[in-house]
């Protein structure tokens, strides 16, 4: 009798070990994975997959119930049967409501909270010492969290948790029984099984944001590139052909930055450009776009600013970066060439082209003080570029 004691004193000891060592590893990943939980914008990846597999849980858990050999616990088919089609025309709607207005936090929240009650309800109703449908909560919590990212993943897993937990006293209660041998590493292993999809949403979020930044950060200033430019600017001129706004477009362009790189090299050459960048984020607003738009090229996006504000801060710029350039014993300097966003529907090669027609006049007067100020653009139906004077 003490042996065997003993002997259960020590697989516990050694249990106790075992996860004590998962826990020190998880705790050394947290910190090579720092991603917090932020409630980012609503993302959906398979919508047509996740409504198809929804209303497969609602046949599959009626048809389950419609052949139990013993009555449901708590609810009798015809209310199994009014849950599940309630479930179905829930996700029905919820359909529609996607495909005509898109996704929203609100809707995805009320979709996973359905998810996990329906799962609650099911569990408490169902008659085997094992209950089958308390997978449900694995696929709920497994989908949406794939489906919608990180922080709808946590979300779900701590409702499934929760209501999985209560499910299952409510269903032993129900059936006057001890939960059997088996039930209890049943539990342990979806436990096991949810953490492990939570980690791995985690690590693909994290790999998410990285490959996002690396495809919208120019590597060497750190500042929007090409593609993240492209995009931000569409959408301000959407933004202003709906509400009229004040859009100046600035196209700079480094004077004798050739020199440089070959008296002083590359290396310089790149830190000429970063301090450049560093100064212009600086200067202007949070609310401004700032980009390196290829090589010695740069392009910001002024909101809510009148051109001779515009004018002023690309005096500024001028002078800071002259003033630094001196100082390193540089002849480098800036041009720049502005335009003014008109009010209706805008192409952006449009006002791309407009500003660099500016540019193009100005880096002939570089110095001088190397900044021309764009006409306005005529816009009539398709936008119309008028030509310098």
């Amino acid at each position: 009798m003490l042996m065997k004691i003993r002997m259960k004193k020590e697989k516990v000891v050694l249990l106790c070990s075992l996860l004590q060592m998962i826990m020190l590893t998880r705790k050394k990943n947290d910190q090579q994975i720092a991603l917090p939980l932020i409630d980012e914008a609503p993302e959906m990846y398979l919508p047509g997959l996740q409504f198809f597999i929804r209303l497969m849980l609602g046949i599959v858990s009626l048809g389950y119930f419609s052949f139990l050999p013993t009555s449901p616990l708590i609810l009798s088919y015809i209310h199994i049967l009014l849950v599940v089609s309630l479930y179905i025309v829930f996700h029905l709607c919820w359909w529609r409501l996607y495909k005509s207005y898109g996704i929203s936090r609100i809707m995805i929240r009320i979709g996973s909270w359905v998810d996990i009650i329906v799962a609650f309800l099911m569990v408490c109703a169902d008659s085997s010492p094992i209950p089958p449908m308390f997978i449900l909560y694995v696929i709920a919590v497994m989908g949406n969290g794939i489906q919608h990212g990180l922080y709808i993943s946590a979300k779900s897993m701590y409702g499934a948790l929760i209501l999985g937990a209560a499910g299952l006293v409510v269903h032993f209660i129900l059936l006057d029984i001890y939960p059997p041998y088996n039930m209890y590493f049943y539990v342990l292993l979806i436990i096991l099984a949810i953490y492990y999809s939570y980690m791995l949403i985690r690590r693909i979020e994290f790999l998410k944001k990285k490959a996002l930044e690396i495809s919208e950060r120019d590597g060497l200033t750190g500042i929007m590139n090409r593609r993240a430019f492209v995009n931000a600017a569409e959408y301000l001129l959407l933004l202003n052909e709906r509400s009229p706004m004040s859009l100046i477009f600035f196209f700079g362009d480094l004077d004798d930055f050739k020199e440089v790189n070959d008296k002083f090299g590359h290396t310089i050459g790149d830190q000429v450009l970063q301090h450049f960048a560093n100064m212009v984020i600086g200067r202007l607003r949070k609310t401004d776009i700032i980009a390196r738009y290829g090589g010695d090229e740069f392009v910001f996006i002024l909101t809510n600013t009148a051109i001779s504000d515009a004018e002023n801060i690309a005096l500024l710029l001028q002078s800071d970066f002259k003033n630094w350039a001196e100082t390193k014993g540089m002849s480098v300097g800036i041009s720049f060439g502005l335009a003014t966003v008109p009010q209706g529907a805008v192409q952006l090669d449009d006002m791309l082209r407009h500003a660099d027609r500016a540019l193009y006049k100005a880096k002939k007067k570089k110095g001088h003080p190397g900044i021309v100020i764009a006409p306005p653009l005529e816009v009539s139906g398709a936008a119309e570029i008028k030509p310098l004077l």
